[in-house]
């Protein structure tokens, strides 16, 4: 089928305003990107439009036109690009938007006529309301930015010194403090942001217009974009378009590791970046092309004084346990898209040092020299982690599949990396049951059934069996991935506020959150909660914010638009998901199984370094097990993710830095949400949530592990009646105190204390 590809393409020398420093290399960049577009796109039965605005053709109003007049004519089968080469700037941020950006700065994109005759440059909330608008059709829609600062929009460091050309895509942040009036928004979106600023209650916060995009970026947004010395193009666009090049299959996130490693190769301190609004988009190719069916793997690289290493360390789950066990890898050529066969490796490794970010390796038994110049991707053969113990038993027909399924699973030494086959049923984590044609998963601890039964006994259903099981243990290994013992990072390094849409549905007890549910005019209406982040430490710190539930999910809750990380400043502070309240349900399914209490954790990892959170992040295992065992093979999520790491050979004209080791840790809160024991579910209307699937009953075939669920059931309800009552007395006891002693919700970093106030906001 046919597409159309509509290009919005900016590129900026030459300014109107005498202050802003003249560039050399914009122009080029979209001669570049033209003649890429006309050669590999215009041969083929895609029709390709480019509207180019250059110089003094791309002034603030002629770009907002080429998104709404050019872009928006994209629709669901077509092609959106917005390519972007010039300066970034910021701009003094108005409270209204304190609560986005905690160093109260907008980023923005400067125009031809930014800074002349009361024009603004274009602001990052701009940009994302015309993103929004090309969105509505929903084309596949890229937004590439060869400027500074551009991983947050834009920024700078107002060093003077850029008055004079010196190949630095930044200029001075503009002091001014812009009225509302001046931005896109239309004005019941200003009404409703002047609305929410003003209340006290901030139930009505105003969120900004959100489109689906991937975003490729030259830079992190506190770091600057050069221009390369030689070409006079910009550094991240001259390797973004040579990896395009030499491959233009690469997917999105093929596509910036090698222009990642590229760009650092020249200057350490300019690391460009990757984002998308559905992490699955980065898995298809460049343009829209269909989803690289790959494993996951580390990008390994060389540094002239640190050798060889990959881009995984403590932070993903990688150890390094006592005696001689090392995790062993093994290393393919980057463009070889499958590598689920050891033969087609190239090269063997193992992992000789453990950092938080990555991890040095030594590389033996190279087929062919490996280039100190080029990166290559590496998948574990054996990983020295404890792996959980599966008990499997019943028809000999379903149990032979099992056994077949766990060696096709495999990859390496191993017959799994997270599980292993044992005969003793008592010692196991795990029960695998073939039964009556169906296959189990039970938990040997308490005999919960785990997932709904899976029918036949095939090959492919028993794979699903044992990639549930594996999905389970990965769960578990990133639930169970916890700080170093050190003292490098500095008590209370971050702390985390909680603000209880309704105070009396929250309660705190030792480290964990008590919510409940409130029963109202024939519904039941969950729990939800703030949260907050402020850095209490005197160093900047890179923070995420994962979510673990019961369906052995893992989500990363994203703090303004589709970030899933973001650097805090000394005393900077952040609302997590723009300080919308964050409802925290139990899922439907659950409820209709009578399910009344339901367990969340909200894990904290705090870095002096970034790290890409969407890559820790699983489906439940309700949607794991709605998709056919081939596709996951493909697309499995894997504990062990790949990271950004930043070179550390400074650029010959550069000033070498010392090498600061890098510090991690993490930090857990467990959230125990409850249905009220006095409310009938049965009388209460359940709203499905279109997110939420349904399960078929968990029928049990086995009447003697069902006699031993009765009794133990019976006397672990004894237990916890008991238990909860008691609760609920303190509880009385506490609200009382409390009344007395106001103050604000808070999990301080590492060091964990609580504070309980009346206040919903400050």
């Amino acid at each position: 089928m046919s597409r159309n590809i509509y290009v919005l393409a900016v590129g900026i020398n030459n300014y109107k305003s005498s202050t802003i420093p003249p560039l050399k290399g914009c122009m080029n960049d979209i001669t570049a990107m033209e003649e890429f577009f006309k050669k590999y796109l215009a041969t083929n039965r895609d029709k390709l439009h480019i509207k180019k605005l250059i110089n003094n053709e791309a002034t603030r109003q002629a770009i907002i036109d080429g998104f709404r007049k050019h872009l928006c004519q994209a629709k669901s089968n077509d092609v959106a690009l917005f390519y972007f080469s010039g300066h970034g700037s910021q701009e003094y941020a108005s409270k209204n938007f304190w609560y986005l950006e905690p160093d109260h700065l907008n980023e923005t994109l400067v125009c031809w006529d930014s800074r002349t005759d009361g024009i603004w440059d274009l602001a990052d909330k701009e940009l994302a309301k015309l993103i929004a608008e090309v969105s509505q059709n929903h084309p596949h829609f890229v937004v590439i930015l060869d400027c500074c600062h551009a991983g947050g929009g834009t920024r700078n460091n107002n060093d003077v010194s850029l008055v004079e050309y010196t190949g630095v895509r930044s200029v001075y942040t503009e002091l001014k403090e812009r009225p509302l009036s001046s931005f896109i928004f239309s004005e019941e979106e200003r009404e409703s942001l002047l609305a929410a600023s003003n209340s006290d209650q901030d139930t009505n916060r105003f969120s900004l217009p959100k489109g689906e995009y991937i975003l490729l970026a030259a830079c992190r947004d506190n770091e600057l974009a050069r221009e390369h010395q030689y070409q006079k193009r910009g550094i991240f666009s001259y390797f973004l378009l040579d990896s395009l090049q030499k491959n233009s299959n690469l997917s999105y996130r093929d596509l910036w590791k090698r222009s990642h490693i590229l760009v650092q190769s020249f200057y350490a301190n300019q690391s460009p970046q990757i984002e998308a609004t559905n992490p699955s988009y980065l898995d298809q190719h460049f343009l829209g092309g269909a989803i690289t069916s790959r494993q996951i793997y580390f990008t390994v690289m060389y540094d002239g004084s640190n050798g060889w290493s990959i881009d995984g360390g403590a932070v993903h789950g990688i150890t390094s346990p006592p005696g001689n066990q090392k995790t062993r890898l093994a290393i393919f050529p980057i463009d070889l898209e499958d590598i689920s066969q050891l033969h087609n490796a190239i090269a063997v490794a193992e992992v000789i040092e453990v950092l938080p970010q990555s991890s040095k390796i030594n590389i033996s038994g190279e087929r062919k020299e490996l280039n100190p110049e080029l990166i290559y991707k590496a998948a574990i053969t054996y990983l020295p982690v404890s792996t959980f113990k599966v008990y499997i038993a019943g028809d000999t027909s379903g149990v032979v599949f099992a056994h077949q399924a766990i060696q096709q699973a495999s990859f390496g030494e191993n017959a799994s990396l997270y599980i292993c086959e044992i005969d003793n049923y008592y010692e196991a984590d795990f029960y695998l049951k073939a039964i009556n044609n169906q296959y189990q998963i039970t938990c040997v601890s308490d005999h919960r059934r785990l997932i709904s039964t899976i029918s036949d006994f095939t090959l492919e259903s028993a794979l699903q069996a044992i990639y549930t099981l594996e999905h389970i243990a990965r769960w578990r290994h990133i639930a169970a991935i916890t700080s170093p013992e050190n003292d490098l990072m500095t008590a209370n390094a971050v702390e985390m506020q909680f603000y209880p849409q309704t105070l009396e549905t929250f309660a705190t007890q030792d480290d964990q959150l008590y919510l409940t549910y409130q029963a109202k005019d024939g519904k039941l209406k969950p729990p939800a909660i703030q949260i907050k982040l402020i850095n209490t430490s005197n160093i900047k710190l890179y923070c995420v914010l994962l979510n673990l539930t019961e369906l052995f999910a893992v989500t990363a809750i994203p703090f303004t638009g589709s970030c899933t990380g973001i650097w805090l400043e000394p005393g900077q502070e952040t609302w997590v998901l723009e300080g919308q309240y964050i409802p925290i349900s139990i899922p439907i399914s659950f409820q209709r199984r009578g399910v009344r209490e339901y367990k969340d954790i909200l894990k904290l990892i705090v870095s002096t370094n970034s790290f890409d959170a969407n890559l820790l992040v699983q489906d439940n295992i309700e949607n794991l097990n709605k998709r056919s065992s081939k596709s996951h093979i493909l697309q499995a999520d894997s504990l062990i993710q790949k990271m950004q790491l930043r070179a550390i050979t400074a650029y010959p004209d550069e000033t070498q830095q010392p090498q600061m080791l890098d510090n991690w840790a993490t930090n857990e809160i467990l959230i125990v949400t409850k249905i009220p024991e006095g409310v009938n579910l049965q009388n209460f209307e359940i709203e499905k949530s279109a997110q939420e699937i349904n399960i078929e009953n968990l029928d049990n075939t086995d009447q003697n592990i069902n006699n031993y669920n009765f009794f133990t059931f019976l006397k672990i309800g004894l237990i916890i009646l008991a238990i909860l009552s008691g609760i609920f007395i303190g509880w009385i006891v506490w609200q009382k105190s409390r009344q007395d002693n106001p103050g604000k919700v808070t999990l301080s970093y590492p060091i964990r204390t609580f504070k309980l106030s009346k206040n919903s906001r400050q």
